[in-house]
């Protein structure tokens, strides 16, 4: 029974995935021959993915007892979320669904390695319920801005051929550089949010940072909270964008990785401890 509960659940994932794949080709030539019919199917190919990426995700979470965690299973959640901030923006004034040139492939991506590569993780019914929100909140802020680093670099490369001129076909069929960094910010907000409750629990509900060894992990985290707040702050205070919000979402990322890859090596590695969160 739990093995056919895993096929379908891979079943909804790979589907999506192939939904997802022909929406970004859709979308791809509606931009090139600025087609509304073709953005029309992409729209529509998107809502489909989008369900089969939820049934997919509610198999895992709600319907097969207790859920494992693992940064893959978050990963795809935070990759679903994006896809619905895409089509949720389609009415609004300023819609962002040009943005899934650059995001329903990576959700796609996602969906497959969730699919075929079996990443460690643990049952959430071996925690508690703090240690679990804990974790949650941890694993989804490293997802959430994980991505929006993804989005910065492909924010940098646009800026980079509108500066030498560079505007071949595939450079002009991706989304304009406006509409980039407002997925973007948006994304550096939730992941802030995620980070906030992350560090926030972690404080309440976890004894003894320095005899877990985890004072490193904690104050890197908080550098990386610190970069990114200060970053929302300069940019609806002066208006920060382009390179500067490019480099300092880079920086964030680069230090929020350094606390949980860079201290798991040091431990697990060179010291031979582990940490349980």
């Amino acid at each position: 029974m739990i093995n056919d509960k895993n096929q379908m659940h891979d079943i909804f994932l790979l589907s999506a995935a192939v939904c997802y794949l022909a929406a970004v080709t859709w979308l791809y030539l509606s931009v090139l021959r600025s087609s509304s019919g073709g953005r029309r199917i992409a729209v529509a190919l998107t809502l489909t993915g989008a369900a089969f990426h939820s049934v997919g995700q509610f198999q895992h979470w709600f319907a097969s007892g207790a859920p494992e965690i693992s940064f893959l299973n978050v990963l795809s959640l935070c990759a679903l979320v994006v896809v619905l901030l895409l089509v949720v923006s389609i009415p609004l004034r300023t819609p962002v669904f040009d943005a899934g040139l650059v995001a329903l492939p990576i959700a796609a991506v996602v969906l497959l390695a969730e699919a075929m590569v079996d990443a460690p993780g643990s049952l959430l019914e071996e925690t508690t319920a703090e240690s679990a929100f804990h974790i949650i909140s941890s694993i989804m802020a490293y997802g959430v801005l994980s991505i929006a680093g993804v989005y910065a670099l492909f924010a940098a490369l646009i800026d980079h051929f509108l500066k030498k001129h560079r505007l071949n076909r595939l450079v002009r069929a991706l989304p304009a550089l406006d509409v980039l960094e407002a997925l973007l910010f948006q994304l550096i907000s939730a992941g802030l949010v995620l980070l906030t409750l992350s560090l926030g629990s972690g404080l309440l509900f976890v004894n003894d940072l320095l005899g877990q060894h985890l004072a490193h992990k904690t104050i890197l985290s908080i550098i990386a909270w610190l970069i990114f707040g200060l970053l929302l702050w300069g940019r609806y205070a002066w208006g920060w964008r382009g390179r500067l919000a490019v480099r300092m979402t880079i920086a964030g990322i680069i230090v929020l990785l350094l606390s949980y890859f860079g201290s798991k090596l040091v431990l697990e590695v060179l010291l031979g401890r582990s940490w349980n969160v």
